[in-house]
């Protein structure tokens, strides 16, 4: 196949969506930290686009604050401080608190086992001291739970607040913290879940955000 006719003739909406998807994807498991730079040029090159469907994925990123603009042809991760940095967790766990509420009054047998199932994906990467591994992971494990809000609005808010954070809780477990630091009370979550005790899944959840308002808090 001519991957060059193909990339020509492919709708440009389609490939800004998938160059999209993929570096929101890249933020939220940390493979992009603070203050790293993004070309245009470079990212068309390893995507194999023309840059025109980069730059319009650059841009919606930009427009939900998860980049910033830096010139014509970059953008870079925004290089926060910590305060701010802890400002971004503190409202993530207050909404992930309020999806945990309602997920607890939704949550099905079949939800309990996938969430078991990624337990124990996080504790294989926390052996391996992956953490690309384990925030991808802790990422479907969360946002697993947001999904039974039933709620397009607050899940997609949840998300774009993971895209900035991710960055942060990446720098946070392999810079600032010991690999023991990593894990928070998931099963815990699970179990809370399970008994459809909406309170204290709230509770826990904000907990395990809160992490990362601790941590960056204390270095304000």
């Amino acid at each position: 196949m001519d991957t060059a006719a193909n990339r020509e003739t492919a709708p440009a909406e389609n490939l800004s969506a998938k160059v999209y998807a993929d570096l929101k994807m890249k933020l939220i498991v940390g493979r992009l930290r603070p203050a790293e730079t993004l070309s245009i040029r470079t990212l068309a090159e390893e995507y194999d686009v023309s840059a025109m469907p980069v730059r319009e994925a650059l841009r919606q990123l930009a427009s939900e604050d998860a980049l910033i603009g830096a010139a014509k042809k970059a953008y870079r991760v925004p290089d926060l401080n910590s305060g701010e940095a802890a400002n971004l967790f503190f409202i993530r766990a207050i909404l992930e608190g309020a999806a945990a509420e309602i997920a607890a009054e939704n949550v099905r047998d079949k939800d309990i086992k996938a969430l078991e199932k990624l337990v124990q994906d996080m504790e294989a990467a926390w052996q391996k001291q992956d953490a690309v591994q384990f925030l991808l992971v802790n990422f479907r494990f969360h946002s697993r739970i947001y999904s039974l809000t039933r709620n397009s609005a607050l899940q997609s808010m949840i998300e774009s607040l993971y895209a900035r954070t991710g960055p942060w809780l990446a720098h946070g477990i392999t810079e600032l913290v010991t690999i023991d630091s990593w894990m928070g009370d998931h099963p815990g979550i699970i179990q809370a879940l399970r008994d459809r005790d909406a309170a204290l899944a709230r509770k826990l959840v904000e907990q395990d955000a809160r992490w990362g308002v601790d941590l960056y808090r204390a270095r304000s």
